[in-house]
Parts: C-alpha cells; structure tokens; sequence
C-alpha cells in the first residue's frame, strides 16, 4: 500500500476528511527501539490542500515513483546543484544534467526554462521553503511576484511540498496545546533557524484564535533576507510586530534589514524561562555531535512542563533519491526514530520524555522532548 492509499484508507476509517491544517491522531503509544529505548510514537493524519483532488496528487506519487525507480538505475547522473567554486563552477548558477530526465522535466517545459529553474536558484536560502509552505501567497521573490500555475500546482501536489505544510500544522497544533495547559497569557518561544517563519506566523494566528493568549518569539536565522521576508510576512498577518524579536538591526543603509543571527547566540537566554523552543528546520543539518551540544544548550533554557520541538527528514521517506538528485535540495541529514533517540540519549535526556509523531505522508518526523 502507498502512502498515499494508506491516507485514503485511514480517512475513510475516520469517516471524516481532515480539514485543511487540523491534525488527527490515529495512532498513539509507548514504543521501544532496537536498543530498548522507550519512547512515546505517535501517527497522523494532517489536512492539506492536495486533498481537494485525490486522483491528482496519487498522479504526482506514481510519477514520482517512477522517477525515483529511474534515478536508482542511473547512479552516473549528476544531481542537481548550484555551483560550487571549489569545483570551479559558478555559484550563481543552477546545474542540472541533461540527461537527469526527473530534472528535466522538474525544471524545463518543451526545451524551456520554468519558473521553477528560478525557484532553483534559491534552494540554499531559507526562503526557498516558503513558496511550498504558503501555496498562494508565496513566491514574492520570484520576478513574477507569485506562484504560476504550473509551479502551483507542482508545490500543491509533490510529496515533498505536503511533507513541509504538515510539519508546520503538526509544529502548530502542539504549540496550541502547549499554550492550552500554559499560566500566563503570554507564551515565550525561541525559534532557531526560523527562515521566512511561515510555522510560527501560523502558530501565533491559531494560538491568538484558539486560546486568546499571543506568543513573543525570539528568532535566530543567518538569513537577513528571510528575516526581511518573516517581517513582511507578519506585518501583512496583522500580528503585533512587537511580540516578534527579528534579532539585530542592519543600520548600513546599503543594506538596510536585519543583521541575521547564529543559532549559538541562543545560549544567551536564561535557564527555564522558554515555554517552547523549536528547530524545525535546522536539526536536520547538524551533525549527530552537534544535535547532542544543541540540545545539552538549550533544553535547560525550558521551564518545567515546557518542550522542545525538533522536525527531520525521515531516513523512510518516500522517494529520498528524487529529492536529492532530481530536485537538488542541499545538505539534508535524513534519520530515523532510532538515529534521533540516540542524540537525545547521548545528550543526557532520557528518552522516556520524547514523542515521536509521523504524518502519514512520510516526509518528515517531528519530536517533541518535554520538561518535566
């Protein structure tokens, strides 16, 4: 059964469609890993906008399949990148080799280049994730300004676009409950490697919705130019724009904006005085030593009762090879539950207090480690 049948298959055993960005659970226990580590691991069904057409987004799974059945036959393809100067090539330029056909017909239509060859080009930015997060507001920095058609609905339907948009309501939805059980009307969060912030900006919408409290972010991001982007961002979603600490001003007025910060500044803030702290999108680049240093820095910034909420790409994902070879997308450390618990328990934090959730998709893992 594919991913995509086994959605279907647990929707209809719900008697429900899951509504756009609502999660539900459909699978919840203790579990242990091949080391006896015990852990709590969870499975869901996240709503997503492919689910307005189910027969087209199985269309994109086959293909896609089909793809990555190709990419495994033909190791001598070169994956798609942008230049590396230490190889001699350009750094402004996006490679793609001709005879990679998932690349091709990725990034070209009958010879021509797509949008989604300039959407390429920004792949090692933080900002490169925001179109697939934010379907039809997304893509302000494409020269067309927006989405077209074509791209839309490549980003509606590709397994990797429903994999980011479910972390993100899965991130949402804990930080909901987390403000739910919270004292105070205020939610104190630190979010390291925040990008174009898509996650918390919906976060703080459903918070403010759903429970009347409001969250004051901390964000850490080396990208000035995503930073700009979540600034923008959360001024259009009338959020207050004093709850949102963006990390230091610019003043050259070359380049006016925010400076970018390094996760590491972090270790600044005080023990036990964050209700969350979240690293959805950098874990997954930091080595195994450096995920234990992470979490040895930070989970004694939590308060008791507080968590810490980490995604990665899963070692199971579907079509790993498309991703990498086809699409291009840089530097990712895939794991599985057990690679994940064995940071966790070299970090010193017993596992007992992590939970493991799986959306149905696949794509991603998000674990939680709670504070006792």
């Amino acid at each position: 059964m594919t991913f995509i049948e086994e959605r279907e298959s647990l929707k209809r055993l719900h008697d429900e469609v899951v509504p756009i960005g609502e999660v539900s659970v459909t699978f919840e226990a203790q579990s242990r890993d091949t080391f006896g580590r015990r852990y709590e691991k969870r499975s869901v069904i996240v709503g997503d906008e492919s689910d307005q057409d189910p027969a087209l987004r199985q269309w994109y799974f086959e293909r896609t399949n089909q793809f990555e059945s190709m990419i495994q036959h033909n190791p001598q393809w070169m994956a798609t990148h942008l230049g590396n100067p230490k190889h001699g090539e350009d750094p402004t330029k996006l490679y793609i080799d001709e005879r990679n056909i998932p690349a091709m017909d990725l990034y070209y239509q009958d010879g021509r280049k797509t949008q989604m060859f300039e959407w390429g080009h920004q792949m090692k930015k933080a900002i490169a994730l925001e179109p697939l997060q934010n379907l039809h507001k997304g893509g302000r920095f494409l020269t067309l300004g927006r989405l077209d058609r074509r791209t839309l609905e490549r980003f509606t339907y590709m397994p990797d676009g429903i994999g980011l948009r479910s972390r993100q309501h899965i991130y949402a939805d804990l930080l909901v409950k987390q403000a739910e059980k919270s004292e105070g009307d205020a939610l104190r969060i630190v979010s390291l490697g925040s990008g174009a912030s898509v996650p918390n900006i919906e976060a703080s919408q459903k918070i403010e919705q759903q429970t009347g409290k409001h969250v004051d972010w901390q964000l850490f991001d080396l990208d000035p130019e995503a930073l700009m982007h979540a600034y923008e961002m959360t001024s259009e979603a009338k959020l207050s724009l004093s709850t949102f600490d963006f990390g230091p001003l610019n003043h050259d007025p070359q380049k006016p904006g925010f400076k970018g910060r390094s996760y590491i500044e972090a270790r600044h803030v005080e023990h036990e005085s964050l209700d969350a702290v979240d690293a959805l999108g950098l874990w997954e680049y930091l080595s195994d030593n450096q995920g234990k240093s992470f979490l040895q820095m930070m989970y004694p910034k939590l308060k008791p009762g507080a968590a810490m909420i980490i995604s990665n790409m899963r070692k199971k994902r579907p079509h790993p090879q498309y991703n990498m070879v086809a699409v291009g997308w840089p530097d990712v450390i895939m794991r599985s539950d057990e690679d994940l618990l064995g940071i966790v328990d070299k970090a010193g934090i017993p596992t007992e207090l992590v939970r493991i959730t799986t959306p149905s998709d696949g794509v991603y893992a998000v674990m939680e480690i709670r504070k006792p």
